[in-house]
């Protein structure tokens, strides 16, 4: 895959679900639900219907839902530990697109398990990256802060730094729980999540705002603010100690965050056990806590409207019976697609040697999440000593699309969880921060199935239409097709949009329009509720967009045709 500044820049128009130019997905800009009103749909330029659940899905005789696993990018990967201030491990904790500077930018922890190759006997601590086009990475000497009596680094947060910074105290509580024993020694690790740029800063300094946890003292959760992503204060207390955190028996150290347009609130998901689902804040008598007798990972939520006081603790996430028995949640990120929260589950497996692979879910309020093609995972993990034989997904605040493509980032070890650092040699084992793609929308399809003669549909449930115009991301094989039908609520085919009269859709395209004989368009059902019938052949669905304004086609290129009998040139019809 090729990208340069020249043609990442050259991006217009709505991308996709949510999406706005210049290569950055949204959140912010939420698409309309399926029943908005009419003032939502005249706001709201589009919606896109992904099809990662089954709301919208009435019947799919003859169709199942199929997933499509992201591509590994061929550089990865695309950041490796090279320099003396990197260690043995970079994990790109937040990567976004900064559409004011015209930069990617990424916040990796780094360091090393090995004292031999800590940086001032820190064994855990954030660098800073930036890029023109999301592959080639540079690594500034911003001299942020001396190390090792050394500034020609990229170091922007350590633990001795926390301790020396109370600019951002009024986040934090003013007194927290301390823990009744200090962690088992590890060398001094501090490191933050899920930056995101404040959408409404009340002064400079908190432009940039993060999660961030300090292992070696002052357990919790901690806010972080910046005025530029590079000099960073953090909390002198953290708002939200779990169970685990004043025990001192625990590691809930994994968190993300995003703000959440549509219900105006900050959302944080935090790793948790089931035995706190109950009371996830700590109070003194934990600090006498016995450990569980299986400490099992798993994912809790809480929400704010400013970052100073959270509330709705929930406990929403963890493997459960329906999964393989040696599996956990390591780790959770989600952001929004429009009206749609997509969520990566990185599966930690417990089977040795254990690797880490990452799997999706869907949520239509950030709360209550399913699985998509539950036991596959969207990108799995290599084999064993391959450069992501631990691949784990980190925190995206916003999705970035390139091109109509989508970047994922995500954390690529070579070797397994339980891998015996100890008596391994620090040269060979190697973490960095690898990068995933595929093309907007297509995180899963419904298929036909080449067993099934037919015939195959796919009949939405009855919504109302607030778009005039409609678009079928979607492909076909061996002349197949996907024909389209607009039926009342009780299933009457409605005149002017049946099947018979409607324009084949062929080839492999982001945006077919739908058409028919004598209409171009779903104008003339305005504000009418109908559903939708698709008739297909030998074709895949992805997702469908209704809205205000023509698109461009998109075909597809051959990088990225998932099917190698496909119809490689849409038809236009």
């Amino acid at each position: 895959m090729k990208t340069d500044r020249r043609s990442f820049f050259k991006l217009a128009g709505a991308a996709g679900a949510g999406m706005i130019a210049v290569g950055n997905a949204s959140g912010n800009d939420d698409a309309a639900p399926l029943t908005s009103s009419p003032k939502d749909a005249r706001e709201t330029p589009f919606m896109t219907e992904l099809f990662l659940d089954n709301k919208l899905l009435e019947m799919t005789p003859g169709v199942s839902r199929r997933l499509h696993k992201a591509k590994k990018h061929l550089l990865n990967p695309v950041i490796r530990c090279e320099r003396w201030c990197d260690g043995n491990n970079i994990q790109p904790y937040t990567t976004l697109y900064d559409s004011e500077d015209k930069l990617f930018k990424m916040w990796a922890r780094a360091g090393s398990d090995w004292k031999s190759k800590r940086v001032g006997d820190n064994a855990a601590y954030m660098l800073y990256f930036t890029s023109s086009d999301g592959v080639h990475w540079e690594k500034p000497d911003l001299g942020v802060v001396e190390i090792a009596g050394r500034r020609d680094h990229n170091i922007i947060f350590t633990s001795d730094m926390v301790s020396a910074t109370d600019a951002a105290g009024s986040r934090g509580k003013q007194g927290f729980v301390v823990p009744s024993q200090p962690m088992r020694p590890q060398g001094k690790k501090a490191f933050f999540w899920a930056v995101n740029k404040h959408p409404n800063p009340k002064n400079a300094s908190e432009k940039f705002v993060g999660l961030a946890i300090v292992q070696d003292h002052r357990r919790g959760a901690h806010i972080v603010s910046s005025p530029d992503g590079i000099h960073w204060s953090c909390a002198n207390a953290p708002f939200w100690q779990t169970p685990n955190d004043v025990s001192g028996i625990g590691d809930d150290c994994l968190m993300h965050m995003i703000y959440d347009q549509a219900k105006q609130k900050w959302a944080l998901y935090r790793r948790i056990i089931p035995e706190f689902s109950e009371r996830m804040i700590a109070d003194e008598s934990d600090r006498e806590r016995k450990a569980v007798d299986r400490y099992y990972r798993s994912y809790a939520y809480a929400e704010s409207d400013d970052l100073r006081e959270w509330k709705n603790h929930q406990f929403i996430l963890s493997m459960d019976a329906d999964d393989p028995a040696d599996t956990e949640l390591y780790q959770f990120a989600c952001h929004k697609f429009g009206q749609i929260y997509v969520g990566y589950m990185s599966v930690y497996y417990l089977r040795r040697p254990q690797p880490i692979d990452i799997h999706l879910a869907t949520s239509r309020d950030g709360i209550n999440f399913t699985r998509v093609c539950r036991g596959e995972p969207f990108i799995p993990s290599g084999p064993l000593g391959y450069y992501d034989y631990m691949a784990m997904a980190c925190s995206q605040p916003e999705p970035i699309v390139v091109d109509d493509t989508v970047y994922v980032y995500y954390t690529a070890g070579n070797f397994p969880h339980d891998a015996d650092l100890a008596s391994t040699d620090p040269g060979v084992v190697k973490c960095g921060a690898a990068l995933a793609t595929f093309k907007r929308d297509r995180f899963a399809s419904l298929e036909t199935s080449e067993w099934d003669p037919g015939p195959c549909r796919v009949v939405t449930r009855p919504f109302t239409v607030r778009h005039p115009r409609l678009f079928l991301n979607a492909a076909t094989w061996m002349k197949g097709s996907v024909r389209v039908e607009a039926l009342t609520r009780d299933w009457q085919p409605i005149p002017g949009f049946t099947e018979p009269v409607a324009r084949p859709i062929q080839g492999d395209a982001l945006d077919h329009p739908v058409r028919w004989q004598d209409n171009a368009d779903v104008s003339k059902l305005l504000g009418k509720e109908i559903r939708l019938k698709f008739y297909m052949t030998r074709a895949r669905i992805h997702a469908m967009t209704l809205c205000n304004e023509d698109r461009k086609l998109g075909a597809v290129d051959s990088e990225y045709q998932y099917d190698k009998l496909a119809d490689p040139t849409p038809k236009l019809n």
